[in-house]
């Protein structure tokens, strides 16, 4: 299972494969970024507040902010 966030509507879901990107909230298709494994430590983006549970630091790339994701484990 990997963590993926979509950085146009902000969603996050936990999925075993690449979501499918038709209808995304935020208009046209979803841009989902692959954020890593899913595992047991939680990490929480300093610029976008977005909370993952990973088994390693977060992917940093396309915050929904703008830039990179700034995680911090807590």
């Amino acid at each position: 299972m990997k963590n993926y966030h979509c950085k146009k509507c902000k969603t996050h879901i936990k999925s075993a494969s690449r979501p499918a990107v038709f209808n995304c909230p935020g208009g046209g298709h979803h841009q989902w970024t692959d954020l890593g494994e899913v595992g047991s430590d939680n990490y929480q983006c300093g610029k976008c507040g977005l909370l993952v549970q990973s088994k390693n630091r977060p992917s940093v790339i396309d915050c929904s902010s703008g830039g990179h994701h700034q995680w911090t484990k807590l």
